[in-house]
């Protein structure tokens, strides 16, 4: 393949992915994101704030961890970018600048950031390298970055009963977006050597663990708004998702509570941008 058409068929994957992200946003707001703000505030807690003044939430999504940016960061100015226009529009409820933006290629002056966040995004470029060194170009010298990547993210029993009865009933996922690339930073020696790359120096670098406790109901409305459980379903006629949904629902109803706990880990990483030579 000639580097244009390389281009071009990153181009669609990108694409792929912002579409699931707005069309699914809503779904992701109030479904995912309870889920995932306490696996990021670990993050941000750690992280240095007292000279912050100039804060970016790289791939802010629908702001699932704008309030505790700003918390932690008070009278600072903070901008979330996104290339999803659906997320963004849900995050402009936290009323600060949002903007529609690639994380590697940020339309930000060089050295003029102090901390830069990325949660549960860096997974989702071609190459993670290159999304770091563009956080590196922005941030001022000795300003700092951290990211959160999965470390482990299983599926819950529940779920796979979502999925079993979806392929049962012959649902097709027909736009998935590209698969993550967890493997290149699902622990902290992947994340410092991924830091060290892009020409920051690792601070620290850590396994999180979390649980989370679903029930029927609230597990019901994530998989059937949410993901790729949510792309099958869409694929199927009315009256097939009707019995799909039905038989669902009464498999559910007879699970007990560890079917539906959900233990997850995630990789914190904070790192600086080099005080020396720049």
């Amino acid at each position: 393949m000639s580097d244009g058409r390389q281009f071009f068929a990153r181009g669609e994957e990108v694409q792929r992915l912002v579409d699931v992200y707005s069309s699914h946003a809503r779904g992701y707001a109030e479904g995912w994101s309870p889920v995932i703000r306490p696996m990021g505030r670990r993050l941000l807690e750690a992280m240095p704030w007292g000279s912050a003044r100039r804060v970016l939430d790289i791939g802010t999504g629908a702001g699932t961890h704008l309030p505790d940016v700003m918390r932690l960061a008070p009278g600072a100015w903070v901008v979330g970018v996104d290339r999803s226009r659906g997320m963004l529009d849900l995050a402009r409820a936290y009323g600060v600048p949002l903007v529609e933006m690639d994380a590697v290629d940020l339309a930000l002056r060089d050295r003029s950031i102090d901390v830069a966040v990325m949660a549960f995004v860096l997974f989702h470029l071609a190459d993670p390298v290159a999304g770091l060194r563009e956080i590196t170009r922005v941030l001022r010298p000795g300003g700092t970055v951290g990211i959160v990547t999965w470390s482990e993210d299983p599926e819950v029993e529940a779920s796979k009963i979502v999925e079993q009865e979806l392929d049962a009933h012959g649902a097709q996922d027909l736009a998935p977006p590209p698969p993550r690339r967890d493997e290149l930073m699902n622990t902290p020696e992947k994340v410092v050597g991924l830091f060290s790359a892009a020409g920051l120096t690792p601070l620290r670098a850590g396994v999180e663990r979390f649980e989370h406790q679903w029930d029927g109901d609230r597990l019901f409305a994530l998989r059937t708004t949410f993901g790729r459980s949510k792309r099958k379903l869409d694929s199927l006629d009315g009256k097939t998702r009707a019995a799909c949904l039905d038989r669902v629902r009464d498999r559910l109803s007879k699970l007990g509570p560890g079917d539906f706990l959900y233990r997850a880990a995630v990789v914190c990483g904070i790192a600086r941008r080099p005080l020396a030579g720049c």
